[in-house]
């Protein structure tokens, strides 16, 4: 697993250190239970420090990576909050318009499930 990756919406992540006995004898708790106590025979942990996925290409993908990179660990500088604030779909000028054909089907990330279904209710039009 990625130790970077956000933890599960619901439930625990499988190296939680709390293998809690559940009060429901659902398909879903059991598997859960497995799946930590599973996790916890591993003995080796190999720690990957470099990202093979994304490979620089340009100096707008160079900064993005590094940007992401010390997002994961907690550790922003103000060079990655800028760039990252330049990367906010905005009516304002100067940011990114959603509606334009470049970022037709570009990822977008939102707060909200009602911030995305705007916007996917924008897509299909």
């Amino acid at each position: 697993g990625d130790f970077a990756q956000l933890p599960p919406i619901s439930g625990h992540a499988l190296y939680n250190g709390l293998i809690a006995l559940r009060t429901t004898d659902t398909t879903q708790s059991q598997s859960a239970i497995l799946g930590q106590i599973l996790w916890h025979q591993f003995t080796t942990v190999v720690l990957l420090q470099q990202n093979m996925r994304q490979k620089i290409q340009t100096t707008a993908d160079a900064k993005l990576r590094t940007a992401l990179e010390n997002m994961c660990f907690g550790a922003c500088t103000s060079d990655d909050i800028e760039f990252f604030k330049t990367r906010v779909a905005s009516d304002q000028p100067g940011h990114p318009h959603l509606d334009t054909k470049k970022y037709r089907n570009a990822s977008v990330i939102t707060g909200l499930n009602t911030h995305k279904d705007l916007i996917n209710d924008e897509g299909v039009r």
